[in-house]
């Protein structure tokens, strides 16, 4: 991938944890520090332990974060900066990220900022961290205003996506994963979305097809970052189904939906909208929403949701004065870039929202 100043690998496949490209990248003598949570080190610490004992790599230390959105603190942010500087770390030092998309955005931001920027490491650990939040330099932590609020554009200096790593992984967060896959698809592979649907939302893909579906994704992402690395332009498209779905995220405290959940309900209301304002046909909508569902089912929404999601839209990150942009769909691959006024955007999603509602059929007494 060729985003940033330097390009780097991303490795995809069985086994890349061992992979020689590994040493390489590290060089002689290397010495860092580990980001990762409990529950991922007891999963796959063994396997990473050894795989950076081959290459000679000095671990300073070991910062165990928590899972999930949680570890996008403040808190978590001071913990590993103070880390690495009580390591003594310097430019020549690396962070090896070690865990999910929460893992690697809260690790890439704390390398970003330490002596304002050291090399980074990803090596994601979930389907979804391996085909979004691993590649394209984006990095964060969370306020309680809105999610990713604080961040950097810092691109790692080598990715390893280890698919064996998956096997433990359970299926709700693997399905997380396959809605940023059908996201890709939506922008720019019906290829992608066919096997999507072929395989029912990858709970039926062979291993090649798992590996085809990750390659094809980052493909996507990465020709994408590459003409836009500061999302300027062109990249703002991979926010497909995120101005909502974080604003889900943010409506319920990252407690609720899973993040490819809630960024799954985000394209389903960026489909039903371009369908109100005639943009997309009623039978391209269809299309399009099989796609999203074959991914599975979803967390259901609630009606507690409706006021506080609009107003976690009008204080998402993207917005521009009293605008933001929306990416909407005329039909698959066919993505527009969308304005809209915020009050107006949050007004289409609220009467989205009790839409749905609407449509769950109530429990007999």
């Amino acid at each position: 991938m060729a985003a940033g100043r330097t390009p780097y690998d991303v490795l995809i496949g069985p086994g890349v944890l061992s992979h020689p490209q590994l040493s390489r990248r590290l060089g002689r003598g290397a010495n860092g520090i580990v980001v990762s949570s409990s529950r991922v080190m007891r999963r796959h610490g063994r396997a990473l332990q050894e795989a950076l004992r081959k290459t000679g790599f000095e671990t300073r230390r070991l910062v165990l974060l928590p899972d999930g959105e949680k570890a996008k603190s403040t808190r978590g942010w001071e913990r590993t900066v103070g880390a690495m500087a009580k390591a003594r770390l310097d430019r020549s030092s690396f962070v090896i990220a070690f865990g999910g998309g929460s893992i690697g955005d809260a690790a890439g931001f704390a390398a970003a900022s330490y002596m304002r920027g050291i090399r980074v490491i990803q090596i994601p650990t979930t389907l979804l961290s391996m085909v979004d939040s691993s590649v394209g330099g984006k990095t964060g932590i969370n306020l309680a205003e809105g999610k990713n609020l604080v961040g950097a554009f810092h691109q790692p200096s080598l990715v390893l996506a280890d698919t064996t790593l998956l096997r433990t992984l359970p299926s709700r967060e693997r399905q997380s994963g396959v809605y940023e896959i059908v996201k890709c698809g939506l922008l720019r592979s019906e290829s992608l979305l066919r096997l999507v649907e072929r395989t029912r939302g990858l709970r039926r893909a062979s291993g090649g097809d798992l590996e085809t579906a990750i390659a094809e994704a980052v493909r996507i992402k990465a020709r994408i970052v590459e003409r836009d690395e500061r999302e300027s332009g062109e990249r703002v498209l991979l926010n497909l189904g995120h101005t909502l779905g974080h604003a889900l995220e943010t409506a319920t405290s990252y407690r609720v939906f899973t993040h490819g959940e809630a960024v799954g309900y985000g394209m389903d209301f960026a489909v039903d909208l371009s369908r109100r304002l005639g943009l997309a046909t009623p039978a391209a909508a269809r299309r399009m929403l099989a796609s999203i569902r074959a991914a599975g089912r979803r967390t259901p929404l609630s009606a507690a949701l409706v006021s506080r999601t609009r107003e976690a839209v009008r204080s998402d990150k993207k917005r521009e004065g009293v605008e933001l942009k929306e990416i909407l769909l005329a039909g698959a691959q066919r993505p527009r870039i969308h304005r809209f006024k915020t009050r107006d955007f949050a007004a289409h999603a609220g009467e989205w929202l009790i839409s749905r509602l609407e449509r769950v059929p109530k429990r007999r007494g």
